[in-house]
């Protein structure tokens, strides 16, 4: 039976031979919490396009005789030509011309620290560990979104200024992604059931201890809804308080509470234990609770003693 390395080597010599393309190993890190290989589609000035193959999980479907390396191979065989199907380089093309690609560009929400190396060459704006990340959505379909994070130096080349660029940005975000709120019990007795429109005027949120649950129609990346100009400020409104607590679950949802209905101690205990039993570790957003001011109009991280 072949070693895990032997095994890595031969893959690598074997997608190099089929699909033409440099492919190098990567070992797991703090940053990258598993070991892989990158296949690199394209590069252009500084910036690369790759998908990456999972070793060890691929080395253990190998030794159970759940995949070959054929099969592998066709995996990435099939990535690169959705890539090329999709016309990516064109599309990074226009990249340098802002009226072209603004329209496809909008904010993810990700871990600064988990992301900072590929954040340096990224357009982003931080929050304690939250980076707003400028994405350009590439290919849109069957609910399946492709996108990638727009570089810096293609943000310098527009000559505009950067929060002009964040918030146009933001606010497409919020066309593309209209915010939703939902109620969890509705959503388990009811699986038509699509969230609650938070500025609807007949629409109230709950203002216990249990909070709302914030995310956009799509339930995908939906945790940036709370930063989208005016969505705190209004829940505020509604439930008749100038104060929240933020609580982000993972990437795709927060949880909104009205501050003078909980302490924030256990808000984090509840946050910890969702991660630890929930949340998927690519999903996990922050472990730190956030905290909105309708006076200062403002969100930030609070630090915990």
């Amino acid at each position: 039976m072949m070693e895990y390395r032997e095994f890595v080597e031969e893959l690598m010599t074997e997608i190099k031979e089929e699909t033409g393309l440099k492919a190098e190993f990567h070992e797991s890190d703090e940053k990258m919490p598993q070991d892989s290989i990158w296949v690199y589609m394209s590069e252009d000035n500084g910036s690369s396009n790759i998908v990456r193959l999972f070793t060890a999980e691929s080395y253990n479907q190998w030794i159970q005789r759940k995949t070959t390396f054929p099969a592998l191979i066709r995996d990435v065989k099939k990535s690169v030509k959705n890539f090329d199907d999709m016309c990516v380089p064109d599309k990074l093309k226009k990249l340098k011309d802002y009226e072209q690609v603004k329209e496809n560009l909008f904010i993810r929400l990700i871990n600064f620290e988990k992301n900072k190396t590929e954040l340096e060459k990224a357009f982003y704006k931080r929050n304690g560990d939250i980076a707003l990340t400028l994405y350009m959505k590439i290919f849109d379909e069957d609910g399946m979104m492709t996108s990638l994070k727009v570089p810096l130096q293609c943000v310098e080349r527009w000559d505009l200024e950067n929060e002009d660029v964040f918030m146009a940005a933001l606010k497409n975000t919020a066309s593309m992604m209209p915010p939703k709120v939902y109620d969890m019990m509705k959503m388990l007795l009811n699986p038509e059931y699509d969230g609650e429109d938070i500025d609807a005027p007949d629409y109230i949120p709950f203002q216990d201890e249990m909070g709302n649950c914030l995310s956009t129609g799509q339930k995908t990346n939906g945790a940036v809804a709370i930063f989208y100009p005016g969505v705190a400020r209004l829940f505020c409104d509604k439930i008749n308080t100038d104060e929240l607590y933020l609580v982000f679950t993972s990437i795709h949802e927060v949880m909104v509470h009205n501050a003078r209905m909980i302490e924030p101690e256990d808000l984090a205990s509840v946050l910890n234990d969702t991660i630890k039993e929930a949340t998927p570790e690519d999903d996990v957003l922050t472990k730190h609770i956030y905290y909105y001011n309708a006076k200062t109009d403002q969100i930030e991280m609070l630090l915990r003693e």
